[in-house]
């Protein structure tokens, strides 16, 4: 039978199989059995779901035909399978998981710093790092990583997590002076962070701890590794610091 993607209230877009059409409308059951209609006049409308679609692949640009109901569905399908990274060509989507997943280990670290092309592997943050790191080398050019997202999404967590893999891959693996240098480099990095939330970030009606603020951190990165980090803009939200809305809060250092 054939399947079209139905609107849904929840899912936005749902892949479903028509049952019948009275009375000027259309009832239809999605994959879990849920009943869903829409007017009869709308069906011709629908689009056709391909088989493709409904996979969960890696690269949202490998589906013959990509509309928003398939990419909507392709990262839903992922995330079930507790896969929460999905490439859109060289753009990496990020679901938030909210709970501790077991990819970031230093042994899922090493298989993407050896790699000798990271999209052979699954997608991942790390594949990221390791594909400006060695665009860096290959080049000789600078390299920049845009981590954007709304609030909760995970974008500061995101460059934590770049920002270890970039210091583990460009550490040297026999020099122990050079090794807790550069450890000490990540520390200090890291060690920035509740300074720069605590002026950057603000309660907000989704988030008690959102970050209202863009930064532009600049790595400096030598054959010998990870040399040091510099934060070049910090931007706020200015109109935060004049008012706030209802039910939310200015930055946290003024409390």
């Amino acid at each position: 039978m054939e399947r079209l993607w139905v609107p849904h209230p929840d899912l936005v877009w749902a892949p479903c199989i028509l049952h019948d059409s009275l009375d000027g409308v259309a009832r239809f059951a999605t994959d879990d059995g849920e009943a869903v209609e829409v007017p009869a006049a709308d069906v011709p409308r629908l689009a056709e779901v391909h088989g493709q679609q409904v996979l969960g692949v890696d690269d949202i640009c490998s589906l013959e035909v990509v509309s928003e109901a398939a990419l909507l569905h392709t990262i839903r399908a992922r995330f079930r399978k507790q896969s929460i990274y999905t490439w859109v060509s060289r753009i990496l989507l990020a679901v938030n998981p909210f709970q501790a997943v077991p990819i970031y280990s230093s042994e899922v670290l090493d298989q993407y710093r050896s790699a000798g092309d990271v999209r052979g592997l699954p997608p991942h943050v790390f594949s990221i790092a390791a594909d400006a790191l060695s665009s860096l080398r290959s080049s000789a050019k600078n390299q920049a990583i845009v981590i954007n997202g709304e609030s909760g999404a995970g974008k500061t967590e995101s460059a934590k997590l770049i920002m270890s893999f970039v210091a583990e891959a460009t550490r040297p693996s026999r020099q122990n002076g050079s090794k807790q240098e550069m450890s000490n480099v990540e520390d200090k990095v890291l060690r920035t962070n509740p300074v720069l939330e605590a002026f950057g970030n603000a309660m907000t009606v989704r988030n008690n701890n959102s970050s209202r603020f863009v930064k532009w951190l600049d790595f400096h990165i030598s054959e010998a590794g990870l040399m040091g980090c510099g934060i070049q803009q910090y931007l706020l939200e200015v109109t935060r610091v004049c008012s706030a809305a209802k039910g939310e809060r200015a930055y946290h250092i003024f409390y």
